[in-house]
């Protein structure tokens, strides 16, 4: 790949460009990173090709504040799905925040559901598993940490044989990989500190905070948190993927 070229790409299924703007910069910033180092690829309104990911050294799969995986299905949900695990099958170095965490689950066979019981928006304790405590992704960050949520979907099982790296007290599943591949899907968003989420709040409050009551509710608990270095840590398994490969 010659370096000018982007050596990444970043799975939108954002509809303002304002917010897909968004969700790039925290990942450059958390990634140390520039924005070159990216091609934005939006599913929502480019077509999606079996080719899409062979150009890039790894593929993120991005949240949103438009679209539920449990509930919607607009015309380019089942080919980006199949795309999804396709990449799976590639051995495509491979993160998914969010939306892209559930949409990586439903991908593999794994049950995702909108459950307002269980939804988590603010500020919420993530705990490792054992698993996820030895994990090159996760090891970075304490037992137990603070991380930025926003989601009306869980997953509620994966296949049998997918690990599960971390819970909270209402999700079992926060967040799990392949067990032989660098394929992983985090329901919390390690990209994010307090000033992005509540600018995430504004963006979407219709889905999240529906009045100005809410928005200081969710204002007043909202936390700094300090979990980029996650992003440079998958960066870090992307270059030994790469040097296997070579």
């Amino acid at each position: 790949m010659a370096k000018d070229e982007p050596r990444f790409l970043l799975v939108s299924t954002r509809l303002e460009k304002f917010m897909e703007e968004h969700e790039l910069g925290c990942l450059v910033r958390a990634g140390e990173l520039s924005k070159e180092d990216f091609r934005v690829f939006n599913a929502t309104s480019e077509p999606i090709t079996p080719d899409l990911s062979e150009k890039y050294e790894a593929v993120f799969i991005g949240g949103t504040g438009d679209f539920s995986v449990a509930q919607d299905r607009p015309e380019w949900f089942d080919k980006l799905a199949e795309w999804t695990r396709t990449l799976l099958e590639k051995n495509v170095p491979t993160l998914g925040l969010c939306y892209g965490f559930h949409l990586m689950a439903h991908a593999v066979g794994g049950e995702v559901k909108t459950r307002p019981d269980l939804e988590e928006t603010g500020t919420f304790e993530v705990r490792l598993t054992r698993a996820g405590e030895s994990d090159r992704l996760l090891k970075c960050l304490p037992q137990r940490f603070l991380a930025q949520q926003g989601h009306h979907d869980v997953v509620l099982s994966m296949p049998g044989d997918w690990i599960r790296l971390a819970d909270s007290e209402r999700c079992h599943w926060q967040a799990f990989k392949h067990p032989e591949k660098p394929f992983y899907g985090l329901q919390f968003h390690p990209e994010l500190r307090r000033e992005d989420f509540m600018d995430r709040m504004r963006a979407y409050a219709d889905s999240y905070a529906s009045t100005p009551e809410v928005f200081e509710e969710i204002n007043k608990q909202v936390q700094q948190t300090h979990n980029e270095e996650v992003i440079r840590s998958f960066l870090r398994l992307v270059e030994e993927s790469q040097k296997q490969g070579a």
